[in-house]
């Protein structure tokens, strides 16, 4: 098989699929991601197993990630265990998000959220819970190290644009992010408007110039589509023919919504939440949108790729009440999360026999692929393409 620069790709055999995970942004919900994921590894294990886990970044060749999906996406790249990721949530949670009882009542929340309150204090914690994550670890070092693909959407405020953090998995790229950490990568996906403070960079190769992002999930919550996307081009990159695996992980998002009184057609920023309610109208009407324009690209390959959510069944009440805050840090939520998870897991476990997409996601962890370096020759092309910083075309 030859590449597009005509030579020799002694890559993956055309049969073996290309595997994407893609993981929705949604605050603190990204507690039940990270248990989702570690509850399906657990249970695949065997006795002869041992104590070793599963490496479920492993099982995947691109990983792509919205806002807190973004921290979960960058873990697994890096192969951070998935217990630590879960326990960032858990310990560090209600340190990110300062308040948790005044963010807990009515009324109350909304005056803390209208003056910031805890915003640097937060902002704060979390890097440094990341730092103690992830460390110093770059975008390149990890696909060195690693060999998996990374996306990660933001937005740059400074030119309202909406941006995509790569590891150099193209021929087309200029490497621009290689130099970025993992733990600004997170910072910049994650800095949700009114609930986290903004995120200030250092552009790599800008001699100090910087830049200010705000949370990937304000265009692209969902980001199955740029998942798909970023998985056709990388195949014909390298020349291959492999039919396109895409699993999406949604943070449990509340049924979205409402019946507005005719009053209530009317409504001001109190009546939108200080803009929440319309923050998650977007990110409901973005998971159902993507999720089909992703589906229908892969549908279109006519090679038996599919773009698939994972199932999860419909949250108790209590629960539903807990997830409309995405800021909710509290013990008795993040346990109603994992539960949750836990129990979707179970769910999805008795769908594999009767559903194909739900059987290939479980043989991806079962067998997790062998670890790939990038090829000095797909090195070498990087070097040669000009890359735009914005969404590809």
């Amino acid at each position: 098989m030859k590449t597009t620069t005509g030579e020799v790709d002694d890559g993956e055999p055309e049969s073996k699929p290309f595997r994407v995970l893609c993981l929705d942004g949604g605050g603190m919900r990204g507690a039940y991601q990270a248990a989702y994921l570690a509850t399906y590894a657990h249970r695949l294990q065997t006795p002869l197993d041992g104590a070793e886990t599963i490496d479920v970044g492993r099982a995947f060749d691109l990983l792509v990630g919205t806002s807190t999906g973004g921290i979960v996406a960058c873990g697994l790249a890096a192969g951070v265990p998935l217990q630590r990721i879960q326990a960032l949530y858990a310990e560090a949670g209600a340190k990110i998000f300062p308040w948790q009882r005044a963010r807990a009542l009515p009324v109350v929340n909304k005056f803390v959220r209208a003056f910031g309150l805890g915003l640097r204090r937060g902002d704060a914690a979390l890097r440094s819970t990341l730092t103690g994550i992830l460390g110093d670890r770059t975008m390149d070092s990890v696909y060195r190290d690693r060999g998996i693909a990374l996306a990660v959407p933001t937005l740059d405020l400074n030119r309202h644009a909406a941006v995509v953090f790569k590891t150099q998995h193209l021929g087309r790229l200029n490497g621009r992010d290689n130099t970025r950490t993992l733990v600004d990568v997170c910072m910049a996906t994650s800095a949700a408007p009114i609930l986290r403070s903004m995120a200030l960079l250092q552009e790599p190769g800008g001699a100090g110039t910087t830049a200010t992002y705000v949370d990937g999930g304000l265009w692209a919550n969902n980001p199955g589509l740029i998942g798909m996307m970023e998985a056709i081009e990388i195949l014909s990159d390298r020349g291959q023919r492999r039919p396109i695996h895409l699993f999406m992980l949604g943070t449990l998002p509340s049924q979205g919504g409402e019946e507005p009184t005719r009053r209530g057609l009317h409504r001001a920023a109190f009546g939108w939440n200080f803009g929440l309610k319309a923050i998650a109208a977007s990110l409901n009407a973005q998971a159902v949108g993507y999720d089909y324009a992703a589906a229908k690209m892969a549908e279109m390959r006519g090679d038996g790729s599919f773009a698939f959510r994972l199932p999860a069944q419909c949250p108790s009440n209590e629960l539903r009440d807990y997830l409309e805050n995405m800021d909710d840090a509290r013990s008795k939520v993040l346990n109603a999360l994992v539960r949750q998870a836990v129990s979707d897991v179970d769910y999805a476990w008795a769908s594999a026999q009767r559903d194909e997409r739900m059987e290939a996601f479980r043989s991806a962890l079962a067998r997790p692929r062998a670890q790939v370096q990038p090829s000095e020759e797909a090195h070498g092309r990087h070097q040669l393409r000009q890359r735009d910083d914005q969404l590809p075309s």
